[in-house]
C-alpha cells in the first residue's frame, strides 16, 4: 500500500487498503465452543463490549452527552427503480439484535435525503421507546436532516466510515466491536428491506 501511495497510485492504494481491512475482519478471533462453557455469559459480555466501545466513540465525537446506549436504531432506505420507496428500521437492545422490534415504512418521497427525513419524522412521532442512538445509512447529506436531541451518526457503505455532525469522519478497523455492531444492524436493515421489496415485486407481477 505504501509503494502504491508513494507512486501516487492512490486508486490502487485504496484497493489494497480495502483488501487489508477485509482481511482483518476475516481474521478476527472466532469464538471457540469451549469459551461458552468457561463463561456462560459470553454473549452478553460481548454485547456489552460492543456497547461500551460504541458509547466511547459517541461521547468523544458527538456534542450530546449520553448516559447509556440501551436502544440503538439503524435506518436504511430503498426503492425499486424510483418506485415503492421504503425504509427499514433495525434495533439493538443492550447490544443484542432484536428482530421483534424491526419496522418497515412505506414512504412517499423518492430521493434518499427526503426519504430519511420522512421516516425519522414519522418514527419520532410514535409512542415507541425513545432510541439512545440513531444511525443513518449514508453520510453527511443524510445527517443534514437532524433536528432532534438524540445522538445521531451515519455509516457509509463499503468504506465503513462513521460520520458525525460536528466532528471529522472516523475510520475504524473492521474488528472494532462498536463498528461490528453497526455493521450487523446495517446488514440486517438491508436484509429486512429486501423482504418488503420482494412483496412489492410480487404485487407488480400479479
Amino acid at each position: 500500500m505504501k509503494l502504491a501511495s508513494n507512486a501516487l497510485d492512490y486508486e490502487q492504494a485504496g484497493v489494497i487498503k480495502k483488501s487489508l481491512d477485509s482481511l482483518d475482519y476475516l481474521l478476527s478471533k472466532p469464538i471457540r465452543p469451549d469459551e461458552y462453557i468457561v463463561n456462560p455469559n459470553l454473549i452478553s459480555d460481548l454485547n456489552q463490549e460492543a456497547i461500551d466501545s460504541l458509547k466511547k466513540i459517541i461521547i468523544e465525537h458527538c456534542t450530546l452527552n449520553i448516559e447509556h446506549l440501551h436502544r440503538v436504531e439503524f435506518y436504511d432506505n430503498a426503492h425499486l427503480m424510483g418506485t415503492h420507496p421504503t425504509s427499514a428500521m433495525t434495533v439493538a437492545i443492550d447490544g443484542e439484535i432484536t428482530p421483534r422490534n424491526y419496522r418497515h415504512f412505506s414512504l412517499h418521497t423518492s430521493d434518499d435525503v427526503s426519504m430519511m427525513q420522512e421516516v425519522l419524522t414519522r418514527r419520532l412521532n410514535t409512542d415507541w421507546p425513545k432510541p439512545d442512538l440513531i444511525i443513518l445509512d449514508g453520510g453527511m447529506p443524510q445527517l443534514s436532516i437532524v433536528n432532534w436531541e438524540i445522538p445521531t451518526v451515519a455509516l457509509a457503505k463499503k468504506e465503513e466510515v462513521i460520520y458525525f455532525l460536528n466532528s471529522p469522519p472516523l475510520k475504524l478497523p473492521r474488528t472494532h466491536p462498536g463498528l461490528q455492531l453497526l455493521m450487523r444492524l446495517r446488514d440486517e436493515a438491508h436484509r429486512f428491506s429486501r423482504r418488503l421489496h420482494h412483496k412489492h415485486r410480487a404485487s407488480m407481477i400479479k
